[in-house]
């Protein structure tokens, strides 16, 4: 019996719903909010410094992905700024 990719993906979150609990699901979205800019950017700054160990890239490169990275903070905490502001 073949499922439709709708059915296959509702079968799956069910699964996986109780696999883990809701509650765990609920609990990593909570851990994970306000985080997900700050970890993505640590994992490609991470992947970087393997590159250059690697010596797939050089010093250049490895500066503009941390500085990309850095910018993606910046950039993420200005947003969240403004809109404190615009609650207050």
């Amino acid at each position: 019996m073949l499922l439709s990719p709708q059915d296959r993906l509702k079968l799956t979150a069910w699964a996986v719903g109780k696999m883990t609990g809701a509650s765990m699901l609920t609990k990593i979205q909570t851990w994970l909010s306000g985080k997900k800019t700050y970890l993505t950017a640590a994992i490609g700054v991470l992947g970087a410094l393997a590159a250059f160990g690697d010596h797939q890239i050089d010093l250049t490169a490895l500066i503009a992905a941390i500085w990309a990275a850095a910018q993606t903070c910046f950039i993420r905490a200005g947003v969240q700024k403004a809109i404190n502001q615009q609650a207050q």
